[in-house]
């Protein structure tokens, strides 16, 4: 698959923006508000960009950024300096699914990020909460320079507000040689019982040996499981939130057919970590993971110690079924509380730039969410086989759904499928309950 075609991918996954735009509440007044005085920040025709605050310019005011990687944030501090050796960056590691809850306490009091990171199907609940603002004259080239996927997520009401850094899904990466020793093929496993099969044979719980690992607790991580089996959130432009589904035949499908594999990965969910699953594949003795394009950086150290050769393809078939993943889009915001918009839309920006799409590629392995075009500037990317196979799942995904209610269907999909992969509860007793969670979730959200 080359750059072209791995791209192309990408930009055929569609996202409704229905919802963006329809997040009515007396929050948008706020935002109304807010977007209204923040057009007025100036513009530098020739530069194509605002003309950043004199104070941070100078360096008398530091801008206050929240990302999750220390490695990516040198390299784009270091980056940025370089063209704006004056301006001091004050660097804060947050986790990016931490930021919108983070920002929602600590914007209003000023303690909050000037520019924060945070996946895409936050940005509904964001405009909601009216915590991030819009990149005003930016937008045109946001929509000119971004995969068309990736900016419908931040677009609402002909404006965007924020802009798309990575997009990513999860895959199954796979240990050649590992397996070439163990089957005679080092080739991707297009059935799930290939998997079963090897299991048989490979697993020895004594020795924590094990055929596949990935974190089960994780609700983004296990949907494949549910997708495989016809589970379909929201329907399937994601926006029609009488579909949760939790107490569906499908659901339970998949929950029954997530039961089955228990004694492939026989570890309780609490137990399925980053540390269980990544780095103990980076030793070379997991013929398969399922991870996305994060972990590819742990993962080469890894196989450089090691010395083993691995790949990434699409996950295997379950019952049949092409299994269907979430992707995701990392998402660079501008705190509407920001004392300095127009240097905090600056430093979005450069997040997106060559120089930021460069610094996150060589430092994290993700996919910068550039068109074809501006991808191909970045060196290394078009010759990425690794990506390839991120983006061969890709193929078989859907954006995470943007709509209010996406934010509470994470922890009622995390305990039904805890519940039921750690021996608690049945299938149908697990989605009983998570129907109960959500429902209770939704009556406090509505409050």
């Amino acid at each position: 698959m080359k750059l072209k075609s791995m791209f192309a991918v990408f930009a055929t996954v569609s996202l409704s923006l229905g919802a963006l735009a329809g997040c009515g509440s007396s929050k948008d007044t706020a935002n109304s508000a807010k977007d209204k005085k923040k057009d007025d920040l100036p513009w530098d025709e020739q530069a194509k960009g605002y003309k950043m605050e004199e104070e941070v310019l100078n360096g008398k005011a530091p801008l206050k950024v929240w990302l999750d990687n220390d490695d990516y944030a040198n390299a784009i501090i270091e980056a940025f300096n370089a063209k704006y050796p004056k301006v001091k960056i004050e660097y804060e590691k947050v986790g990016a699914v931490d930021t919108r809850a983070k920002m929602e306490l600590d914007g209003e009091a000023g303690l909050g990020a000037d520019v924060f990171v945070q996946p895409h199907d936050g940005i509904g609940a964001s405009l909601e909460s009216a915590i991030i603002g819009p990149m005003g004259q930016y937008t045109d080239q946001i929509k000119d320079r971004f995969l068309d996927s990736s900016v419908g997520t931040v677009m609402s009401d002909g404006q965007a507000y924020g802009v798309p850094i990575s997009t990513e899904s999860v895959a199954l990466f796979y240990n050649k040689t590992l397996l070439k020793q163990l089957t005679g093929s080092d080739a991707a496993p297009t059935d799930w019982s290939q998997i079963s099969e090897l299991a048989k044979t490979y697993n020895n719980k004594k020795k924590n040996q094990w055929t596949v690992r990935w974190e089960v607790g994780n609700s983004y991580m296990s949907y494949f499981f549910l997708s495989a089996n016809g589970y379909d959130l929201f329907g399937k432009d994601g926006t029609d939130a009488s579909k949760i589904g939790f107490d569906s035949a499908e659901a339970k499908a998949g929950l029954e057919a997530l039961k089955a594999v228990r004694p492939e990965w026989d570890v309780n969910s609490a137990d399925a970590t980053n540390d269980t699953t990544t780095l103990e594949f980076a030793k070379g003795k997991t013929p398969f993971l399922i991870t996305g394009p994060w972990a590819i950086g742990d993962v080469k150290k890894g196989a450089e110690k090691n010395k083993f050769e691995f790949g990434i393809a699409q996950l295997p078939k379950i019952n049949g079924n092409q299994p269907i993943t979430f992707s995701g889009n990392q998402i660079a915001n501008v705190s509407s509380y920001s004392k300095h918009p127009a240097a905090a839309r600056v430093f979005a920006m450069f997040l997106g730039s060559k120089e930021g799409a460069e610094a996150l590629y060589k430092t994290t392995g993700k996919l910068p969410a550039l068109k074809e075009q501006y991808a191909s500037e970045v060196p290394g990317l078009s010759d990425d086989v690794l990506l390839q196979g991120v983006a061969a799942q890709a193929a078989f995904s859907k954006p995470m759904p943007s709509i209010p209610e996406m934010a509470n269907w994470w922890d009622p999909a995390k305990n039904m499928i805890v519940n039921v992969w750690d021996g608690l509860m049945s299938p149908e007793e697990a989605q009983k309950k998570a129907v109960e969670d959500f429902e209770a979730l939704q009556s406090g959200a509505g409050k």
